[in-house]
């Protein structure tokens, strides 16, 4: 099963991602999480930002995490996730594949700026780079910020379990 949780910068995956890693954990089975930033800084460090190094680095994380789901775990994947096409695959190539996508005004991630990304970068998704509305979310989390994360995990883990 791969988790695919998708968001501009700074809208809560990881966060998110983190905390669902911790209360998901099972004996039977094995569970990772691939975060976009960091498999970025591991794996595609030849990459940079354009996009299309963003979609060669989103086709390597789709890659990573279709060999997790062989081997029988469950991943949780966090990421930007700008490619209809890719998004459309993940429902063909997973074992079982829910698609989460955290919903968040680009205004208030500019005002919160907290990876300081939309002020001092360039090839930003959302504004350099168009950030498409996801291709068939299994569930949008609206997060404005105001809402306590727990809801948000719990609503996560009820579409897992249906």
């Amino acid at each position: 099963m791969v988790i695919w949780i998708i968001g501009k910068s700074g809208s809560g995956k990881s966060f998110i991602s983190k905390f669902l890693k911790k209360t998901l954990k099972t004996k039977k089975n094995k569970l990772v999480w691939i975060d976009g930033d960091k498999f970025r800084k591991k794996f595609s460090k030849d990459l940079g930002f354009s996009f299309s190094d963003r979609k060669k680095n989103s086709k390597r994380i789709q890659n990573h995490c279709k060999k997790f789901d062989k081997m029988g775990y469950i991943v949780i994947c966090s990421i930007l996730s700008i490619f209809k096409d890719h998004q459309k695959q993940n429902r063909k190539i997973f074992s079982k594949y829910i698609q989460i996508y955290i919903d968040v005004n680009l205004n208030i991630l500019k005002t919160r700026n907290n990876k300081k990304i939309y002020s001092e970068k360039k090839n930003i998704v959302g504004e350099d780079i168009k950030f498409p509305v996801p291709y068939k979310s299994d569930l949008v989390i609206k997060n404005d910020f105001t809402i306590k994360f727990l809801k948000n995990v719990k609503l996560i883990k009820k579409k897992i379990y249906e």
